[in-house]
C-alpha cells in the first residue's frame, strides 16, 4: 500500500465502539423500577447500564411500553 492510502484510511486512526442491545425485557424492567420511584443510581446497580441508557428509557416510555404491547422490536 502507498503512503497516501494509510494516511487517507480512517479506520487506522478510529477506534471500534462495540454497542449492547438492550432487549425489551430489559427496558420493561427499568421502567418498572422508575415507576416503583427507584433513583437511577440505584437502578443502575440493579442492571448495570449507563446513565445515560437509562435516561433514554426513562423519557421513552411511552414508545417502549406500546412497542411490548404490539410486539415489535424498538430501538433506544
Amino acid at each position: 500500500m502507498s503512503k497516501e492510502h494509510n494516511a487517507a484510511s480512517p479506520s487506522a486512526f478510529q477506534v471500534k465502539k462495540w454497542q449492547k442491545t438492550i432487549s425489551t425485557e430489559e427496558k420493561l424492567e427499568v421502567i418498572s423500577c422508575l415507576e416503583k420511584g427507584e433513583q437511577i443510581i440505584a437502578i443502575w446497580h440493579i442492571v448495570r447500564f449507563t446513565h445515560n441508557s437509562i435516561r433514554t428509557i426513562r423519557d421513552n416510555v411511552n414508545r417502549i411500553t406500546e412497542s411490548a404491547k404490539s410486539g415489535s422490536k424498538v430501538f433506544v
